[in-house]
């Protein structure tokens, strides 16, 4: 098991507010003293003032400031410590997606810099990304609201402080391993996790936390300080009063006929059900790392249908929700989407029937038609390829029952996709001569 991060930089005071610049009373470092360490000399280059070097004295019962153990393990308060400070940096945003600064909206560009205090928000169809100093990245998915309340640096042993406050919604983070030196945490207004290198997710609804972890470990715990751990595959749900439910997470879901090219106007995309699950969450990225996220449905029932993709390469993942709302496990599926439309309609009298098509899609597009008779079994009296989207006109067809269907070759970057409608019935019936008048 990975040793967390919240052992290095640590907050012993439970009641600490979470959110503030300033770091809350009681957090500390841990600093192990090199050769020609002295407490004046620490002082110089790492603390706010030389002469705190006393309080830190004082807090590790040192009888001689120049006179330390190489070695020894000192505890040094946050307060005391110079900083510097760090900006995220936003690398995907579609949608409708807000990121407030000082009271003001900010104009979003995908690389622009993220400061400490920023708040982002995502709407009904809005995605983001942000990647943190050290590598790590988090996104927020639809109605969704995150905000930044610490990203900095302690120059006393390069140890980082990450802080974001998930409000509402749920965000996935990807977190880089701090190597032992610093934290992350993800907090909501009610708990904390704190992470070292792995993947996870957060969220608050309903006066209620949720973790779960995908890989590695994370600390939870009510307030400011994360006291259980939770281990890869189970979630852990914290309620209002601070009591910590973990259960094992559902297991990933899986897409049925993964290699479908999606060629119809709707993407369509059957899952295998889950028993256990009240819910199903679909998401299709730009990216395997869903980095990008494009769209993404909460929906009842093991299916899902997704309009206006563009063609393209994406990749799919579903989770299963449990009945206490937790999130399961997820594998990721590439899919390929070539819309390839097909309409078709028929106009006409006996003497001349015109057969005409259209349909959404790029590339070159060659039409086939079909007809049969009565008897769909039976080899088709018409058979016409090579057609092009001007349609066919059928003159003085004989009387009798028909089918006729129209299809589709694609050709687009060396691929070729092809699309039948069903047959279509037609009677071709002699018209009726009006009745002749009488009383003449």
């Amino acid at each position: 098991m990975a040793a967390l991060a919240w052992m290095t930089l640590a907050a012993t005071d439970a009641q600490a507010q979470p959110g503030r610049s300033k770091a809350p009373q009681g957090e500390t470092i841990r600093y192990t003293m090199a050769r020609g360490d002295t407490l004046y000399g620490l002082a110089n280059r790492f603390l706010l003032r030389r002469g705190d070097y006393r309080a830190v004295q004082r807090l590790n019962r040192i009888a001689n400031p120049r006179r330390i153990p190489v070695g020894k393990v000192l505890t040094v308060p946050v307060s005391l410590l110079r900083t510097e400070t760090l900006d995220a940096r936003l690398i995907a945003a579609r949608g409708n997606v807000q990121i407030t600064s000082g009271g003001r909206d900010l104009p979003v560009a995908i690389g622009m810099q993220v400061a400490i205090g920023s708040t982002l928000a995502t709407g009904d169809t809005g995605f983001l990304t942000i990647e943190l100093p050290n590598g790590s990245r988090t996104t927020l998915p639809t109605r969704s609201r995150v905000t930044i309340r610490q990203l900095r640096r302690f120059l006393l042993g390069d140890t980082i402080d990450y802080d974001l406050e998930v409000g509402s919604g749920k965000v996935e983070t990807e977190a880089m391993p701090v190597g032992g030196r610093g934290q992350f945490r993800i907090r909501t207004q009610r708990a904390v996790s704190a992470v070292r290198g792995t993947r996870f997710r957060v969220g608050f609804a309903d006066e209620q936390t949720s973790a779960e972890v995908l890989e590695g470990v994370v600390a939870v715990g009510a307030g400011n300080v994360p006291g259980e751990t939770v281990e890869q595959g189970f979630g852990a749900r914290i309620a209002r009063d601070g009591a910590i439910t973990e259960e094992a997470l559902l297991p990933p879901v899986e897409l049925i006929e993964p290699g479908k090219v999606q060629i119809d106007p709707m993407v369509e995309l059957q899952l295998a059900a889950s028993p256990a699950a009240s819910a199903y969450h679909v998401q299709i990225g730009k990216d395997a790392g869903f980095v990008d996220v494009v769209a993404e449905q909460v929906v009842q029932q093991p299916a899902a249908r997704f309009a206006d993709l563009p063609n393209g390469n994406w990749f799919v993942r579903a989770t299963a929700i449990s009945q206490s709302g937790l999130e399961g496990l997820y594998q990721t599926y590439a899919m390929k989407r070539r819309l390839t439309g097909l309409a078709a309609t028929a106009v006409g009298t006996l003497a001349s029937m015109r057969f005409r098509w259209s349909g959404a899609g790029e590339g070159q597009r060659v039409y086939r038609f079909q007809m049969t008779g009565e008897d769909q079994t039976d080899l088709p009296v018409i058979d016409e390829g090579g057609l092009g989207p001007e349609g066919l006109e059928l003159r003085n067809l004989e009387y009798g029952t028909y089918y006729w269907r129209v299809g589709v070759r694609q050709f687009l970057d060396g691929e070729m996709t092809e699309k039948w409608l069903p047959f279509e019935k037609l009677i071709v019936a002699p018209e009726e001569k009006p009745a002749s008048r009488r009383g003449k």
